[in-house]
């Protein structure tokens, strides 16, 4: 698909905290320039926002990012909900801070998605020097006297091979190591025990693999607010069609218009948690379950120090890789979890919600001690969809890429993808993986140029 996973995802534009990228910096230490100062002219130089224009937001980008056009009701119960639990209302979560109750910020534009192929693909399909080649596999990056010389791919049943004087890996912290370890680079054991000939050593592709879990935890509505039938049966197929000739209504949003940030520790520090306010009820934390109306907490905690890892399934390019996601496996991320759920259990008996909400939890579990709690994340947790790490970079001999995202022991060979990132960021991953592309291309130009 064109676009990646931003042409499918929630189109929520977060960039993350500060020192998400001090960590970047100490990964690669004085070999590269990757704090939040190094990385805020890509964003700025990509933005095009409708509502912000100072020195964090700009206008004029590529990429449009929109405030919502309208926030529905119960939405607005959770802004004020979160305010009566000790919160300040944040009109900007990627300002100075991002600690408090926000409208949702997206990458929308026109009332429809912009997502990197519309932003950056689109405008350049005239390029006599672009060819786009889709419905492909890619089997294996060609390598000969340790530099990357081309791509082998099948198309149509048939196996082919392109050839390039510098090859660059974009395909995501789940296909990129998959890639690499096909092509011999990995763990030398793993690939020696599935017959496939080392070119290079590298035992931490697939490792530090890691993504934001997602804690959903629902309630219904005595009343009909949200957005629980608009997205099903006739209603949903009525406001595709009120969307298609207006360009508004349910369907012109993410459905998704509000969230919140916070460390349930000290609601004063830096944030720990981002927790979205889903005006349905969903068990999947995706799409509508059952008729009532209802609201679902999506809780997620931001800087998990859970690693998880990937590996190969065998040497067959159409086999998908074995993942072990590895949450909650660091008992920090635990205990945040559960100071989270309780969390927004206060802010569920505030005014503004306890007015609309049944009492109870969606479900048996009503979430009142810390085993109820914990047996519901095992029970429940899921993906955000935001995985990282899995080629990550540094200046240790381990890291996959270096400061230029050059795969190490290669020549001709770089990946820019959110494989890459040492550590996740706090908050949805899609805009810092667009930035951090933007910045890897300024440094394969900076090298072609030196």
């Amino acid at each position: 698909m064109l676009g990646g996973g931003s042409s499918i995802n929630a189109m929520v534009y977060a960039r993350g905290q500060v020192r998400d990228y001090a960590s970047w910096q100490n990964a690669v230490g004085e070999t590269g320039q990757w704090s939040f100062d190094d990385m805020l002219p890509h964003f700025l130089r990509q933005e095009n926002n409708d509502t912000f224009h100072n020195g964090r937001h700009n206008v004029g980008g590529p990429l449009s990012v929109t405030l919502p056009h309208g926030i529905n009701e119960l939405n607005l119960a959770c802004i004020r909900a979160f305010q009566e639990a000790g919160l300040p209302y944040n009109p900007d979560y990627n300002g100075l801070t991002q600690r408090g109750v926000s409208p949702v910020q997206t990458t929308i534009g026109g009332q429809k998605r912009c997502s990197s192929a519309v932003a950056f693909l689109h405008p350049a399909e005239e390029n006599e020097n672009l060819d786009v080649r889709t419905g492909c596999l890619v089997h294996r990056i060609l390598i000969e006297n340790g530099r990357a010389i081309g791509v082998e791919y099948s198309h149509n049943n048939q196996v082919r091979q392109v050839y390039a004087n510098e090859v660059i890996l974009c395909a995501g912290a789940i296909q990129s190591p998959k890639i690499l370890m096909l092509s011999g680079i990995g763990p030398a054991d793993a690939l020696h025990s599935l017959g496939i000939k080392v070119v290079h050593d590298a035992p931490d592709v697939g490792a530090n693999f890691h993504d934001h879990p997602l804690v959903p935890v629902s309630a219904h509505c005595t009343v009909n607010v949200g957005y629980q039938r608009d997205s099903q049966g006739l209603r949903a197929v009525a406001n595709g069609i009120r969307y298609l000739l207006t360009h508004d209504g349910p369907a012109s949003t993410n459905g998704i218009e509000s969230n919140c940030y916070f460390d349930p520790d000290d609601l004063e520090a830096e944030p720990t948690i981002q927790c979205f306010h889903l005006p349905i009820i969903s068990e999947n934390g995706l799409s509508p379950t059952g008729k009532q109306a209802g609201l679902t907490f999506e809780v997620v905690v931001l800087q998990p120090a859970s690693r998880g890892s990937l590996k190969l399934k065998d040497a067959n390019p159409e086999s998908f890789p074995l993942i072990d996601p590895g949450w909650f496996n660091d008992a920090e991320d635990l205990r945040r979890a559960i100071g989270a759920v309780r969390f927004i259990r206060k802010a569920m008996r505030s005014p503004s919600l306890s007015a609309i909400l049944e009492p109870n939890i969606a479900g048996e579990n009503q979430l009142e001690t810390d085993e109820d709690i914990v047996r519901h994340i095992k029970e429940k947790t899921t993906t955000m969809r935001h995985p990282v790490g899995s080629c990550r970079m540094g200046a240790d001999d381990r890291a996959v890429v270096d400061a230029h995202l050059r795969v190490k022991g290669i020549e001709g060979f770089r990946i820019i993808d959110a494989s890459i990132m040492p550590n996740i960021v706090s908050g949805n991953t899609n805009a810092p993986t667009i930035a951090l592309a933007d910045r890897g291309v300024d440094l394969f130009l900076a090298d072609r140029r030196a």
